[in-house]
């Protein structure tokens, strides 16, 4: 493969792949360029199977044909306006590579697909764009399509001061606070909430996590420490991503191996959206399970093998959730609580949501400069918004 990083910038044609990396079916490669360039690249690789030139073939048509001067490869193109075209191929990384290999030999510069979605579209949207295709779910991709129609960068100009109006600090700093308020739910519509599974060996971590997952993913031994690294795994509940991460289980009395394991799990739990701390229930109460509870206040407690006889003798946190992952028993409720705890609310469909790490960022650093009255930099943080660098 050539060097693509020394195309000319300044190249009259680019093209950019759309579809993802790897094996696939179909892969798309946008080209766009000045019309008569664009027209001798394509008739120098393809030759429709109606023999008509590129150019002479209507827009929005797909036209069946071959690429290549030599080992021809069946493909379609679609002119989509007079300096796009779409080259839909087989979804192969050597298809795909011959194809933007042809093109580069004819001066048209490779770049990705946001480099060339931002010759036509705000960077904005490319941004939004990005975000989109991240998501793992109908419902949060329902949510981050509605912002990338308009629902979001309308929310930010409308932050920018009117020149025909007073500057109103109060009520620029509730708008601000208003987009702050959902920050949290945003950066997750693309990134999962991390859930963290803890506990004493052997109090059944890897065959909860099986049970919320439908599946056997951890591995389950009953001898203690057999979990010595974190083990992770994504799923949907109410429509709303979740990575479970299955732990080293932890106790004070533990060899080096063990003990690196557990202090990865702890590590973990830490930087965790939510933790669950698991008690044995069918066992006595043990004092590394006290010393959970009292490290993890705010976690999430579970009951854990209420099919078996229980001989727990202390007393259980109020709020526990009794849960069998043999007979699945309690797994509802656990599942429900975990879905209010991270997502308390959930906006209606004109509610425009931040998303990126980097918009939560400058709203709030716009937030810190209107409280130090500082509003020419504010209003420069706000402008960055709507313009990504």
């Amino acid at each position: 493969m050539s060097d693509r990083s020394e195309t000319n910038s300044h190249s009259a044609c680019s093209a950019a792949l759309l579809t993802p990396r790897g094996r696939g079916a179909v892969a798309t490669i946008r080209v766009h360029g000045e019309p008569h360039r664009l027209t001798d690249m394509i008739n120098a690789y393809f030759q429709a199977a109606n023999q008509k030139s590129f150019d002479q073939h209507p827009l929005n048509r797909i036209v069946y044909g071959l690429w290549g001067q030599s080992n021809n490869e069946d493909l379609v193109i679609c002119r989509l306006d007079p300096e796009t075209v779409d080259i839909h191929c087989h979804g192969g990384l050597a298809a795909i590579e011959r194809i933007l290999n042809n093109l580069e030999s004819q001066s048209c510069e490779i770049q990705t697909w946001q480099e060339l979605m931002k010759k036509s579209q705000p960077a904005l949207n490319v941004e939004l764009q990005e975000t989109l295709i991240a998501a793992t779910t109908f419902r949060t991709a329902e949510i981050l399509l509605r912002q990338s129609q308009g629902l979001l960068s309308a929310a930010f100009k409308a932050l920018l001061p009117d020149s025909k109006t007073a500057f109103d600090s109060d009520q620029l700093q509730s708008q601000i606070r208003g987009l702050l308020r959902w920050k949290n739910l945003g950066l997750h519509l693309s990134t999962p909430w991390r859930v963290v599974l803890a506990g004493r060996p052997n109090v059944g971590k890897s065959s909860l996590i099986n049970a919320l997952l439908g599946y056997d993913r951890s591995i389950v031994f009953d001898e203690a420490g057999t979990t010595r690294d974190v083990l992770t795994a994504t799923t949907a509940i109410e429509g709303w991503p979740f990575q479970f991460s299955d732990t080293a289980g932890i106790r004070e009395q533990a060899a080096p191996l063990e003990a690196a394991g557990i202090q990865r799990a702890e590590q973990i739990l830490a930087e965790a959206d939510c933790q669950v701390i698991l008690l044995d229930t069918s066992q006595p109460a043990h004092a590394d399970d006290h010393r959970l509870l009292s490290q993890w206040p705010d976690s999430i407690v579970v009951a854990h093998k209420a099919d078996l006889p229980q001989q727990w003798d202390a007393a259980l946190p109020k709020q526990a959730i009794a849960v069998s992952s043999k007979t699945n028993s309690g797994l509802d409720t656990l599942m429900k609580q975990l879905v209010k705890r991270l997502i308390p609310e959930i906006p209606d469909e004109n509610t425009a949501i931040p998303v990126t790490v980097r918009q939560t960022r400058l709203l709030e650093e716009a937030s810190l400069a209107l409280e130090d009255s500082e509003h020419q930099m504010c209003c420069k943080l706000i402008q960055q918004l709507i313009s990504v660098d």
